[in-house]
C-alpha cells in the first residue's frame, strides 16, 4: 500500500506531539521543550525530551527517537500502517488505499479462520469439554470465551495457510507443525477484538503446561494484555483496572462480573502494559498469585506503576493461591472480599518485606531498615505515599527510620553563547537570525550543519558526542524561556563574538604584515573595537 508523502505530512502536522505523548508519559515543561521518564527503558532521571518545534521525541539515555507515527508504533507495538490509520482518524485525514493486499488483513484473516477451526474441534473432543466442565464452565460460558482445541497431529494451520495462499507461516507465528496440538486453545485478541495469537493449555502429561504463540509483528507479550478488548470500557466506567497473572485468573474475575480485569501473558508486567491501562484509568488493583513468585511480580509491577503516577492497591490476603482458585471455592463473593481487602502499595511493601526477616531479633532490624530505605526512592515524588510507607515500616519494625534530607542543588554556571544558540535553534529552528558557524565550537558547528534541511532533521542522525552535548545543554537551560528578549540577547552576543573573532584574526596577521598592510589592519581593528564598545563591551 502506497500512501502519498503529503498525506503523511498532513497527519503529522495536525497531531500535537506533546498532547499525544502526554497520554502515555508524564511530561514537564522545561524551557520551550518537554521532559519525562523514557517509556522505552527503565530510568529514574528523565532523559526523554519532546520537541514541539521539530515535532519529534528523543531519549538521550537509550536513543529512542522519532515522530508521532513512530511513537505510536513503538508504544502500542503496532505496524506503521496501523499507527498511521489510527492517527489519521484522530486528525480527520482520510486515507484512501486498498486493503486487499494488506499483510495485516491477511494476518487477521488467518487467525480468524484458524480460530473457527479450533472452536469446531473443541466440540468433537470429549477430553477438552470434560476439562472445562471440571473447572466449572457451562456450555454457554465455553462459547462466550471462545475456547477451542487443537487435536494431536493437527495440520490445521497448514490447511488454513493453503486456503489463503500463504506460502510461509513464519510471520504468522507457526512453523511446519501446529505447536498447540493436544492443547485447549484460548484466543488472545488485540484491543480491537482481532485474534492475534493463542494460548494453549496442555491436557494431559507434559511440559510446558501453558504455551503462547510465537511473537510476530502483531503480537508481543510485553505489549499485550489478555481480555483488554472486553475490559477497556469497563475499566473506564469503574475507573480502576484489575491486573492478574494468567488467563484463567482474568476469566474468573469476568465470570464473577468484574469485567475490568486483564492479565499478562506469562511475562513480567511492563511499561507498555501500563501505557495501555493509563489511557483508561490511573487506579490499579494487582491481583497476582499469593506465592513468592507472585509477590516478587507484584513488587516489580509496583515500581513501574508508581513511577508512572498510578494509584496502586494490592490484593493478597487469602489462603488460596490465585483468583481462579478463590472463584472455584468461594464464587463471586470470594473475589469481592479479595478485592475489598486490598491495601495500598505503600503499605503492602513494608508488610511483605518484613516476612524476609525475624524482627524479634534486633540484628535483623537494621537489615530490614536498609531495604526500606532502598524502596523510599520509589515514592520520593509522592510525599503522602512516602509518609504512609515510612509510618507502616516504622510500625512493623518498632524502630524509627531516619528521614533522609536531599542535598540542595548546586547553582549552575551561566550559559555560553554556544549553549544559548543551540538551545534557541532546538526550540525555534526557523528563527530569523544570522549565524556565522566559524565563531562556534565544533559540536555547535555540527549541529548548525544538521539543520540545513529542517524537514529531514533527526536526532538519530547526530553523533553520540553531539547528542550528549545537547542533553547537557537541555538540562542546564531547563529554566530558560525563548522570548523576544532572549533572541535579542543571542543576536547581540553573536555580533560581539563575530567582532572579537575578526579582531583575533587581525592580531594574528599583524606580525607578518607589511607596513602598508599593518596600517590598514590597525585602522580596521580600531573600527571593530569601537563597534564592540557601542554594544556595551
Amino acid at each position: 500500500m502506497l500512501i502519498l508523502k503529503d498525506t503523511i505530512e498532513e497527519i503529522k502536522s495536525k497531531i500535537d506531539i506533546v498532547e499525544l505523548i502526554s497520554r502515555y508519559v508524564s511530561l514537564q515543561k522545561v524551557g520551550n521543550s518537554y521532559r519525562g521518564l523514557c517509556p522505552f527503558h527503565t530510568e529514574t532521571t528523565p532523559s526523554f525530551y519532546v520537541n514541539p518545534s521539530f515535532k519529534t521525541y528523543h531519549c538521550f539515555g537509550c536513543g529512542a527517537s522519532g515522530d508521532v507515527i513512530k511513537f505510536v508504533q513503538e508504544i502500542e507495538g503496532i505496524p506503521f500502517m496501523e499507527a498511521l490509520k489510527k492517527l489519521a482518524e484522530e486528525a480527520g485525514v482520510k486515507i484512501e488505499y486498498s486493503s486487499s493486499n494488506s499483510f495485516q488483513q491477511l494476518y487477521f484473516n488467518f487467525y480468524k479462520e484458524l480460530h473457527k477451526e479450533y472452536i469446531e474441534k473443541l466440540f468433537d473432543e470429549k477430553i477438552a469439554l470434560d476439562y472445562l466442565f471440571s473447572r466449572g464452565f457451562n456450555e454457554e460460558e465455553i462459547k462466550e470465551y471462545e475456547f477451542g482445541f487443537s487435536p494431536i497431529n493437527s495440520k490445521i494451520p497448514q490447511k488454513i495457510a493453503q486456503k489463503l495462499d500463504i506460502k510461509s507461516l513464519k510471520k504468522f507465528g507457526f512453523s511446519n507443525h501446529d505447536q498447540f496440538e493436544g492443547r485447549l486453545i484460548i484466543p488472545i485478541k488485540n484491543e480491537y477484538s482481532n485474534v492475534i495469537a493463542f494460548g494453549g493449555r496442555l491436557l494431559g502429561e507434559g511440559q510446558p503446561k501453558y504455551l503462547n504463540s510465537y511473537e510476530t509483528d502483531f503480537f508481543k507479550k510485553s505489549k499485550t494484555l489478555f481480555l483488554l478488548d472486553i475490559a477497556k470500557d469497563k475499566i473506564k466506567t469503574a475507573d480502576f483496572a484489575i491486573i492478574c497473572e494468567g488467563y484463567f485468573d482474568a476469566i474468573a474475575f469476568h465470570r464473577a462480573d468484574f469485567k475490568n480485569a486483564v492479565a499478562t501473558l506469562g511475562t513480567a508486567f511492563t511499561k507498555f502494559h501500563a501505557f495501555s491501562i493509563k489511557k483508561l484509568t490511573q487506579n490499579v488493583i494487582l491481583a497476582f498469585d499469593t506465592d513468592s513468585a507472585g509477590v516478587k511480580a507484584a513488587l516489580q509491577s509496583i515500581k513501574i506503576l508508581i513511577s508512572m503516577q498510578f494509584n496502586v492497591m494490592v490484593a493478597g490476603k487469602t489462603k488460596e493461591k490465585d483468583p481462579d482458585e478463590i472463584y472455584k471455592t468461594q464464587g463471586s463473593s470470594g473475589l469481592y472480599s479479595f478485592l475489598k481487602e486490598a491495601i495500598p502499595a505503600e503499605e503492602f511493601i513494608p508488610y511483605v518485606l518484613s516476612k524476609n526477616y525475624d524482627l524479634n531479633n534486633s540484628n535483623a532490624i537494621p537489615l530490614y531498615t536498609r531495604e526500606i530505605k532502598n524502596w523510599e526512592k520509589t515514592f520520593e515524588n509522592f510525599p503522602e505515599k512516602l509518609q504512609t510507607f515510612r509510618k507502616t515500616a516504622e510500625k512493623i519494625s518498632k524502630t524509627s527510620i531516619t528521614v533522609s534530607v536531599p542535598k540542595p542543588k548546586q547553582k549552575t554556571n551561566l550559559p555560553t553563547l554556544d549553549e544559548m544558540v543551540i538551545y534557541l535553534l532546538l526550540n525555534n529552528p526557523q528563527v530569523d537570525i544570522e549565524i556565522n558557524p566559524k565563531i562556534f565550537n565544533e559540536l555547535t558547528q555540527e549541529f548548525i550543519k544538521s539543520l540545513k534541511n529542517l524537514k529531514n532533521f533527526s536526532f538519530e542522525k547526530l553523533s553520540k558526542d553531539l547528542q550528549k552535548y545537547i542533553e547537557n545543554i537541555l538540562n542546564k537551560m531547563e529554566k530558560f524561556e525563548i522570548n523576544e528578549d532572549y533572541i535579542n540577547t543571542v543576536k547581540k552576543k553573536i555580533e560581539e563574538k563575530t567582532l572579537e573573532k575578526r579582531i583575533e584574526e587581525i592580531d594574528k596577521y599583524l606580525n607578518s604584515a607589511t607596513e602598508e598592510e599593518k596600517r590598514v589592519l590597525l585602522q580596521t581593528r580600531m573600527e571593530l573595537v569601537r563597534k564592540l564598545k557601542k554594544l556595551g563591551r
